[in-house]
């Protein structure tokens, strides 16, 4: 092995390492910095052979539209043309301002009045009714822990939400109890 080869195979690695450790940088920084937000679930169990075992988390959120209704009882009210493959930024609500519930999704840009928003692809839009996906949709658990998510009465998941809207799992609320996997 030559010189110039050894040196191209060792960048090639450094530049997998830097773009691993990016990814892994990326998400923890929205932990440390990000705003919390508690959003109420609706979960799966699957088990994935390759993957190993999850929680699919579909949540109050994911689905919009003039037909949906969010826990206090607002209705969604969706802001402009928004069709399959758009990106939306729906108003979330804090820990101080729960009772507002959701109030917005729109596309283009943030809501520039709101405190916290998440921001989501549109997976289908149909009949003023959209399903929206935030990229927190799976929670890997250890082997044969699963079904405790699965049977429990109440899921639901407190997530950091960066400036941006970009939003990750911090930990599962199972029961009125910080789930300890």
């Amino acid at each position: 092995m030559t010189l110039k080869a050894k040196r191209l195979f060792i960048a090639v690695i450094v530049v997998q390492i830097v773009f691993l450790l990016g990814i892994v940088g990326y998400r923890e920084a929205i932990l440390i910095n990000g705003q919390t937000a508690v959003l109420q679930t609706v979960p799966v169990d699957p088990r994935d052979l390759f993957k190993g075992e999850h929680v699919i988390l579909r949540y109050e959120i994911s689905t919009l539209g003039d037909a949906a209704i969010n826990p206090v009882g607002k209705r969604y009210r969706l802001i402009g043309d928004i069709d399959e493959g758009d990106t939306v930024y729906v108003r979330v609500p804090t820990s101080e301002n729960f009772d507002q519930g959701w109030l917005v999704a729109q596309t283009v840009k943030p809501p520039s009045d709101a405190d916290l928003f998440i921001k989501g692809r549109v997976t289908s839009s149909k009949d003023n009714i959209i399903t929206v996906e935030y990229g927190i949709g799976q929670y890997f658990v250890p082997e044969g822990r699963g079904l405790e998510i699965e049977q429990a009465d109440d899921v639901k998941v407190r997530v950091r939400i960066n400036r941006s809207g970009v939003a990750a799992i911090e930990e599962l609320i199972v029961d009125d109890e910080v789930w300890q996997p």
